[in-house]
């Protein structure tokens, strides 16, 4: 396959496009999980700010009494704030609460606002934001003069008699969330061409697995028309040679023999064209096979007895053997079935040497019947087997025509086994003979 040039160019084609499509779908889901991953990061802050500044907002407002000012009560609540004409140092408290030691850690921030947006105390690290945003914002997302980013929330807190005090803001880095989503970025641009080569290697190996039957049916097709062209090509020869002669003859004995001659290679391209179209028909299901109770006994017997004389003018032995207990009954096309045999036994009377032995077995197991013709000829080697039933192939390498055959016999038969739901086998050795085994489900 790798020699044809039409076979490759399409191979190439295929892998190209399968490569192509599934690389869109790559990007596609990986575009989509980075969205989901952005998405799911981004809720998951949210949802964790927006817990944190309620917390602090129901328990802080109760404490408020004037607007704009920081109460002592709310130091106690939240320890370590530091007031903003104060120089404060970050330091632990053991002692505070949960809420106030998470703006210890590294990357969340607190901040107090009055009604005009100045900041009246701070607790944790201040982000240096590049531009002042308003505190009436809900979300805000801050940008920094280092590069990093903030997002932050913002509410509005009241004092306990219900006068607006100023606001609250509470943030938190998302240094860690953009490396984060920073190294999926690169490792999705750089998967994709990695998994483009994957792709490619794979994408060719399945092109090529996936037109390894279409290309063994095209070197088949190859190989019937050569076979077909050179079995044809002879007795087309022989009648125009015969033709040829006819015409210049001029005693009539003469003609008539050069006639006999054009009526024998006739017969033989008939027979040959024949045997083709049956062999088409019958694996296109365009012959129905008649389906009725038959007698494997009855038939077998029957066929031995017929071509005792072929095996006598060949100097072989032909000898049947019966090993099914009852009558074998199947249902299937008499003729077709007589003419499988006939084949099979045929071949190995034309290969087995004289004095040989050819056995005719009917066997049958609970479910088959089995026929088996067994020979002591000339043996098929290993590399051969495999092609035995192919049309117009023949073991002899220089086609001999000594046996008159064509090289369908076994075609047919392998095609008339298939059409009865059965199947054929061979076993050979060379110098020892082979068995072909017919397996036909029972009636």
């Amino acid at each position: 396959m790798h020699s044809n040039k039409l076979f490759n160019r399409t191979r190439w084609q295929l892998a190209g496009w399968y490569a192509i499509v599934t690389a869109m779908l790559f990007g596609i889901c990986g575009v989509g999980v980075y969205q989901v991953v952005s998405y799911t990061q981004r809720y998951i802050l949210q949802q964790k700010l927006q817990d944190l500044a309620g917390t602090l907002h129901d328990t802080i407002e109760p404490e408020l009494q004037q607007p704009g000012q920081i109460s002592s009560s709310l130091k106690t609540i939240l320890p370590g704030l530091c007031l903003w004409n104060e120089n404060c140092h970050s330091s632990s408290n053991d002692g505070a609460r949960h809420t106030a030691r998470v703006f210890q850690q590294e990357g969340y921030y607190l901040r107090f606002l009055d009604e005009s947006g100045r900041v009246l105390a701070t607790s944790g690290e201040q982000p240096n934001v590049l531009k002042r945003f308003a505190p009436r914002e809900f979300w805000q997302v801050l940008n920094c003069s280092k590069g990093d980013r903030f997002y932050q929330i913002s509410l509005l807190l009241r004092t306990n008699s219900g006068l607006p005090w100023g606001y609250l803001q509470i943030g938190r880095s998302l240094k860690e969330w953009d490396s984060y989503l920073n190294i999926l970025r690169l490792l999705l641009f750089l998967g994709l061409p990695f998994a483009m080569l994957l792709l490619g290697g794979a994408s060719w190996w399945l092109a090529g697995v996936a037109m390894q039957p279409i290309y063994q049916s095209y070197r088949q097709m190859q190989q019937f028309t050569s076979d077909a062209a050179h079995e044809l090509r002879t007795p087309l020869a022989v009648i125009q040679t015969t033709v040829e002669d006819t015409r210049l003859a001029e005693d009539l004995p003469e003609v008539n023999q050069n006639l006999d001659i054009i009526e024998r290679q006739n017969i033989r391209l008939s027979r040959l064209v024949k045997d083709l179209l049956f062999i088409c028909r019958i694996e296109q299901q365009q012959i129905s096979t008649q389906l009725q109770p038959c007698s494997l006994n009855d038939l077998i017997g029957d066929l031995v007895e017929e071509l005792a004389g072929l095996a006598m003018m060949g100097e072989v032995h032909l000898k049947l053997e019966i090993r099914a207990s009852q009558a074998t009954m199947i249902l299937g096309d008499e003729v077709q079935l007589y003419r499988m045999v006939t084949n099979l036994i045929t071949n190995a009377i034309h290969y087995t040497p004289p004095g040989g032995l050819i056995l005719a077995i009917l066997d049958c197991t609970d479910k088959e019947a089995v026929i088996q013709v067994q020979d002591r000829g000339v043996g098929i080697a290993p590399a051969e087997q495999t092609r035995i039933f192919d049309r117009f192939y023949r073991v002899q390498s220089d086609r001999s025509r000594a046996t008159g055959g064509a090289g369908l016999g076994l075609s047919i038969a392998s095609a008339i086994a298939h059409a009865h739901q059965g199947s054929i086998q061979v076993e050979s050795e060379l110098g020892k003979g082979s068995t072909f085994t017919i397996r036909l489900p029972l009636k």
